[in-house]
């Protein structure tokens, strides 16, 4: 069996976005988590809300890409952990809808791919899911991450990595 475009984009974002989910879990049991929402590393960055909102903003234009649909574009309206939850299984949902086959076949598709205001690029379906999706969804994971341990969260690379493997039973005693 060979590694295929799916293999390598569709299943990575999954488990992005399983690994999100997990450190929001843990984040929402801290007594601080109504402040989380709103944390940010720094002045100028976006809290971690945008995080959650972009990450699965370029999950479902990843999928919708992939698949020869145009995306949903996602409210503006995370404010709770329950909302980031929601957003991140509608993410999910759509990743899980794409079909491996369907997805191999548009990797040499060209579209027009949007790298900035008003700057459009031609790529293939492939090249935008390794040069823009998946660096994207990662960055808004690695940032969420980063704004979670700023405020304390107590999270470590087993955390980090939790979306990317399958749970481990617990040993028995």
């Amino acid at each position: 069996m060979s590694f295929t475009l799916y293999d390598g984009t569709i299943a990575v974002a999954q488990s992005i976005l399983n690994t999100l989910s997990h450190i929001l879990h843990q984040a929402e049991e801290r007594p601080n988590a109504v402040a989380l929402v709103e944390a940010r590393l720094y002045d100028d960055m976006l809290p971690l809300a945008d995080q959650v909102r972009i990450a699965t903003q370029f999950s479902e234009n990843l999928a919708a890409r992939l698949t020869g649909r145009e995306p949903v574009t996602f409210e503006r309206d995370l404010t709770t952990f329950a909302k980031f939850y929601e957003r991140i299984d509608t993410a999910l949902g759509a990743l899980s809808e794409a079909d491996k086959d369907v997805v191999n076949q548009h990797a040499d598709v060209v579209g027009a791919t949007m790298i900035g205001p008003g700057i459009s690029v031609d790529m293939s379906a492939a090249a935008y899911a390794h040069r823009i999706a998946l660096p994207n969804i990662y960055f808004h994971l690695s940032t969420a991450y980063g704004i979670l341990r700023n405020e304390g969260v107590p999270l470590g690379k087993r955390d980090y990595y939790a979306g990317f493997f399958p749970p481990q039973p617990a040993p028995s005693q």
